[in-house]
């Protein structure tokens, strides 16, 4: 009874306030309607009330906004008209979340804006249209109406040109064009570098390293990070720092760096504990670390963690309790507490369920997939598994789409830049031309014209050969986007599809059907035989040397070809990377020759010679004609072996000739350790 009569007590003033409030609404209205000044002293007086009750919540803005509207467009006041639509979308917008009004007035106000006369009217009016369908996840007209609130942006050399930049890249994000995200914020990013505006140009850095990590560009995301951190550290007004460390973090985990994962966290919570506004970021933060250090078998310094978030209700509730619950979910998975683990992962899944982030959906179906495994209800972990499969791969393929779609962005725009340099470069020599040739007539003329006609032929071979270099960038990248995809794959394979074969066949074991096991076993061997081939589990496990050796006695025992080698261990002295591509260009070569050589035998050697890696294969089959096949349609193989001979910096030597056979020598340089 107390408490009931102390909540009603704390209530009372408020009531009190709020009637006071509305008397002095009230007031001000009666005024405002009962007022007998001529007509520019009213809507003077409209447009300081206006202004008054802009950003005031517990005020009835809406009849003012549209009085002062209608009374100024009465008196064809438009751009004062205008300045307060503007102020009212704002309003509709962000205090009232109305979208469909407020693209009601946005509607009603395009057929006065040729009428406005002061500049910065029109570009603000704009932005703030642009603004609205963005909130209201109309992207594609907003990024039409960002690029109109530029375009006066520009005109008027106001503020929102770099803004209307950085936000139509945001914009972009939402629509999934990676592409033109990318180079919509760098293109904002060095426009808030040029005008010195530091706290914008980082809040953009933070955006496109996110966007990078998004779509698996994690040593992109990184570098933008390091970049951000170092600037950040000496700019006590940028408020994001700590992000900035729990970004990584979450880049950590995809990679599976552990020890990397929890730096980065405890550095973003100490970041955090220093600042004012501690408890904006407290749960998220310290959730993270919870999940992080109960995943790493640190169970007590998780489970302090997590008492401590549970001290304040804010950091459990709302906003933050996804965070905690993801905490305590992988808390009580690593003590083995699974019911309270399935309880807490149930919970945290519909909670994702409602939103589109799909990764951490996914994340949420793979918890309940290992959950349901460790209690022994393995319908259910299939089932969440498969969920899990099916978006990830989803997502996957997303990204794999967005990634030669940036890539061929970037390739497209580098051969836009150099056209255009090339054009404006051929209109500056032509108006020089016409000078020179009024002055000096026909001498001037052909001198002129000899220049000219050289720089021509000069700059179209250098174009020529830019473009050459372009083409093969980003053809090496496209061959290092499949590699990265065919690993992907390859793990996917063996993770997902492997482990349910796994688990298929130990079902099968229990019914007694001898048939239906050979059909479970031959498909997980055929299974594994395509793993290997989308990338060699020996090449990650047993090292370089030991890949080749294997790749050969494959092909000698399924062949009748005859294989002799020479195989100098040369693991010591390349790396990872470049023995995935030196391997691929072995594989690429000797399957060429059993396709195309009809050989009887083939010799393939590995050594160690001076500072090079140098890889001979040698057989004696009907030989062909190299410089012909280069310029042939069917000449893939060979071109992938140029490629991939350019990627790892190798030298490729191919000597044949028709009757002889081949020899094909690659000589890779071995790096100073």
């Amino acid at each position: 009874m107390r408490l009931y009569l102390l909540i009603l007590l704390l209530f009372v003033p408020i009531i009190s306030i709020a009637q006071d409030k509305d008397l002095e609404q009230n007031k001000t209205l009666k005024e405002l309607n009962n007022k007998h000044a001529s007509g520019i002293d009213r809507l003077q007086f409209l447009d300081s009330l206006a202004k008054e009750i802009r950003y005031d919540s517990t005020f009835n803005a809406d009849s003012i906004f549209r009085e002062t509207i209608s009374y100024a467009q009465a008196l064809d006041s438009i751009d004062m008209a205008v300045k307060h639509t503007v102020n009212f979308i704002n309003y509709l917008n962000y205090g009232t979340n109305d979208y469909k009004e407020a693209k009601k007035i946005i509607k009603g106000t395009y057929p006065i804006l040729s009428e406005i006369t002061k500049p910065n009217i029109i570009d603000d009016f704009y932005i703030e249209a642009a603004y609205v369908y963005s909130d209201s996840r109309n992207f594609d007209e907003a990024i039409r109406l960002f690029d109109s609130a530029y375009v006066y942006a520009e005109k008027y050399q106001s503020k929102y040109m770099e803004i209307s930049k950085f936000a139509k890249g945001i914009a972009y994000v939402n629509t999934g064009n990676f592409g033109d995200a990318s180079m919509t914020l760098q293109e904002a990013s060095k426009m808030f570098q040029a005008k010195n505006d530091t706290l914008y140009w980082l809040y953009t850095k933070s955006s496109i390293s996110i966007l990078y990590s998004k779509n698996g560009f994690f040593e992109e995301a990184k570098k933008e990070r390091d970049e951000l951190i170092e600037i950040a550290k000496h700019i006590p007004s940028y408020p994001n720092l700590h992000l900035i460390y729990y970004n990584n973090a979450a880049d950590d985990n995809k990679v599976n760096n552990q020890k990397n994962r929890i730096k980065n966290l405890k550095y973003a919570v100490a970041l955090n504990d220093k600042a004012e506004n501690k408890t904006d970021y407290e749960s998220l933060l310290k959730s993270g670390l919870a999940a992080a250090l109960a995943e790493n078998d640190s169970l007590k310094q998780a489970e302090d963690l997590i008492k401590e978030l549970e001290l304040t209700e804010k950091n459990i509730t709302g906003f933050n309790k996804p965070f905690y619950l993801n905490a305590k979910m992988r808390f009580a998975f690593s003590v083995k507490d699974y019911p309270n683990a399935l309880r807490y992962g149930m919970e945290n899944h519909t909670l994702k369920t409602k939103g589109d982030q799909y990764e951490e959906i996914q994340e949420a179906a793979l918890f309940l997939s290992e959950v349901y495994e460790q209690i022994g209800d393995n319908d259910k972990a299939f089932l969440h598994y498969k969920n899990y499969t099916k978006i990830k791969d989803s997502i996957g393929s997303s990204i794999n789409t967005r990634v030669l779609a940036y890539y061929q962005t970037l390739y497209e725009t580098e051969k836009r830049d150099l056209t255009i340099q090339n054009q404006n470069s051929n209109i500056a020599l032509l108006a020089t031309k016409n000078k020179v040739k009024n002055q000096w007539l026909l001498f001037g003329g052909l001198g002129l014209f000899s220049v000219f006609g050289f720089v021509t032929v000069v700059r179209s071979r250098n174009y020529a050969k830019k473009k050459q270099v372009l083409q093969e960038e980003f053809t090496q990248n496209i061959i290092n986007a499949q590699e990265q995809e065919r690993t992907r794959l390859a793990f996917e394979l063996h993770d997902s599809v492997g482990q349910q074969l796994m688990l298929l066949t130990r079902k099968l074991k229990t019914i007694d059907n001898e048939d239906y096991g050979n059909l479970a076993n031959d498909t997980l061997a055929n299974l594994r035989s395509i793993s290997q081939g989308l990338y060699p589990a020996a090449l990650e496990r047993l090292g370089f040397t030991a890949a080749i050796e294997d790749l050969v006695n494959e092909l000698d025992e399924s062949t009748d070809v005859f294989f002799s080698a020479e195989i100098e261990n040369t693991d010591n002295h390349i790396n990872k990377d470049k023995a995935l591509h030196l391997y691929r260009v072995a594989q690429e070569a000797l399957s060429n020759t059993l396709k195309h050589a009809e050989a009887k035998a083939i010799f393939i050697s590995i050594e160690k010679v001076s500072n090079n890696i140098v890889m001979t294969i040698k057989d004696n089959g009907k030989g062909f004609d190299y410089s012909k096949a280069l310029t042939t349609s069917k000449s893939l193989g060979m071109k992938s072996l140029m490629e991939r001979c350019k990627i790892i910096k190798a030298q490729l030597e191919v000597e044949s000739s028709i009757g002889k056979g081949t020899q094909i020598i690659i000589k890779l340089p071995i790096e100073a350790s």
